[in-house]
């Protein structure tokens, strides 16, 4: 009897150990594949350049380039002038800050009273046929009576790229 419960102890041993068996191939229901679309946008991307100066004393003109233009189809890059006083820039006596004039700008298309409303310039895609394209704008001083010498002043911009 010792020897019958000897080996159904050991057989219920043998049948407690488990063995790990490895498939050829693992299938499961829960897994698969697909696939998605991809949406993406660049935005347009140019640089602006204004002269640090404009010397009105040797005549020079307002400039305004576009450079590295990468403009999206159906927008443009509007430059402003952002401190327009009176309709135009405020130059102070170099002697005596008391004393100014008013430089009137002349937009790209000619309007000499220039409020700040419509752009200095503006670029679209269809200009450019390098990237880089450059207008002008004219500045011309209102005040010829008053107090002769030199005049100093700033003028501030902004820009935009905006649907047109």
């Amino acid at each position: 009897m010792k020897k019958l419960i000897a080996l159904f102890l050991s057989l219920t041993l043998l049948a407690s150990f488990s063995t790990t068996a490895f498939a050829a191939e693992y299938w499961d229901e829960s897994a698969g594949s697909g696939e998605s679309e991809v949406y993406a946008h660049l935005y347009s991307s140019y640089t602006v350049t204004i002269p640090a100066t404009i010397d009105l004393r040797n005549g020079e003109m307002g400039a305004v380039t576009v450079s590295d233009a990468n403009i999206e189809s159906g927008y443009s890059v509007k430059v402003y002038c952002t401190n327009i006083s009176e309709n135009g820039i405020r130059l102070y006596h170099t002697e005596d800050s008391n004393i100014s004039i008013t430089c009137t700008l002349i937009d790209i298309n000619n309007n000499c009273n220039y409020t700040g409303e419509t752009p200095l310039a503006t670029f679209t895609q269809s200009e450019f046929t390098d990237a880089t394209l450059t207008k002008y704008f004219g500045l011309e001083i209102m005040d010829r009576w008053s107090r002769a010498g030199d005049y100093v002043g700033t003028m501030q911009y902004s820009f935009e790229c905006s649907p047109i």
